[in-house]
């Protein structure tokens, strides 16, 4: 069946944003029904919205399926905004592959695992502060401050500026918390700073990644205006993210007593229990990826009805939906923190797979396992239907969430 033949949307996407984290239903319900479907997105026009596991796979994989057309203001898109996912995120071959391997050789597991002992000192300084406290909010005085020293340090930005990423990361992810004026004013303000550390790097090198982008700049391989770029990808990229997934886990396993003893009991438990954590929870609103076609490319090839989308069609292809296909996750809704052989795609695939996956997934194992030890009966100080959970961005988490232990 051709894409002409089911050009007619069935829905509006994204619908509302479901209570806390779970998962928005519409994934399930499309995936049954109609697994690739075509839907209205709220800017520009519509959209094929895939929910298998196979063919959102197979379309992050594709070379004919392009994330630089995104950023056309024609382009059919979700965001107020083209182009608001970053610089990596808007590019294709060989830019694409030039700049990310300018960044590449930072992100290795081997120098992520380097990073390792600074991360569980950290995290264990921010702990001695909660337990000093008695009680804590996990989002202000451990998930953010972590997560501001793991890639602070990590870029280069002296610890006296890293106060001011939550409020410039959050206004670069919104969605509809911010205004159009309020985001720009934002992306010129980061930019401006990044320039500014740019410049100290010429002056007087340093051993970071800005530094290590600077000495690529000098020998002609990046423009300034790229190194300030990459940067402020690298940082919006790095802390909210890291820090709402962080978050959402401990709130997770405080929701469920004996899951969080269990991990405390055997701290071998804990790096699979973050893949898990991270296939299930929806982190990205909406949970969406979208490419534009460059070609015509046939989807759904193993069913009784495929689908041929032709070039210049925008599909998206929500990691949530692929993490939650019962055809490849056996109960998929549930948390299984023991769960074999997790295949989830919430880094993607492809050219576009997480530059920071290996760092995000260290610190997350750290964090908890630094947590888990020092807390073993760490729980929620409110009830769960006190908590306010943010709206408008890109990011989905609690405002604050207090602990007790």
């Amino acid at each position: 069946m051709t894409a002409a033949a089911r050009a007619t949307p069935i829905c509006d996407f994204p619908v509302a944003q479901p209570d806390a984290l779970h998962v928005e239903t519409v994934f399930a319900t499309l995936r049954s029904r109609t697994p690739i479907a075509r839907v209205r997105l709220p800017f520009e026009g519509c959209a094929w919205l895939l929910t298998r596991y196979r063919d959102i796979r197979a379309v992050f994989a594709s070379p004919d399926c392009r994330r630089a057309a995104t950023t056309d203001p024609a382009t059919p898109r979700i965001l107020p905004r083209a182009g608001g996912e970053g610089l990596l995120m808007s590019l294709d071959a060989p830019e694409h592959t030039r700049l990310r391997g300018a960044v590449a050789s930072w992100f290795t597991a081997r120098r992520v695992e380097a990073l390792r002992p600074a991360t569980r000192r950290a995290a264990r300084t921010l702990i001695a502060e909660l337990r000093a406290a008695g009680r804590a909010e996990l989002v202000a005085q451990f998930a953010q401050r972590l997560s501001a020293i793991v890639i602070g340090d990590l870029l280069g930005v002296p610890a006296a500026d890293r106060n001011r990423f939550r409020r410039w990361s959050q206004t670069m992810l919104s969605s509809t918390a911010a205004t159009p004026e309020q985001v720009a004013a934002a992306a010129r303000e980061l930019g401006d700073y990044f320039d500014h550390l740019v410049g100290e790097r010429v002056r007087r090198p340093h051993d970071d990644l800005i530094g290590a982008l600077v000495t690529g700049m000098r020998a002609g391989r990046l423009t300034r205006a790229e190194v300030v770029a990459l940067a402020t990808d690298l940082l919006v990229a790095g802390f909210e993210t890291t820090s709402a997934q962080l978050t959402n886990s401990v709130y997770t396993l405080a929701t469920r007593p004996d899951a969080w003893r269990w991990l405390a009991a055997d701290p071998a438990r804990i790096a699979p229990a973050v893949e898990e954590l991270l296939r299930v929870l929806p982190l990205g609103a909406g949970g969406f990826r979208a490419r534009v076609t460059a070609a015509p490319i046939t989807l759904g090839a193993d069913t009784a009805a495929p689908v041929t989308i032709a070039a210049g069609e925008v599909v998206i292809a929500p990691t949530i939906a692929a993490n939650t296909d019962p055809d490849v996750f056996a109960d998929p809704l549930a948390v299984r923190l023991d769960r074999e052989r997790n295949r989830h795609l919430t880094f993607g695939h492809g050219a576009h797979h997480c530059l920071g996956a290996q760092l995000a997934r260290m610190e997350l194992t750290v964090a908890l396992t630094e947590l888990v030890s020092a807390f073993p009966d760490l729980r929620l100080a409110v009830p769960g239907h006190e908590l306010r959970w943010r709206s408008g961005l890109q990011v989905r988490g609690p405002h604050a969430l207090p602990l007790t232990w």
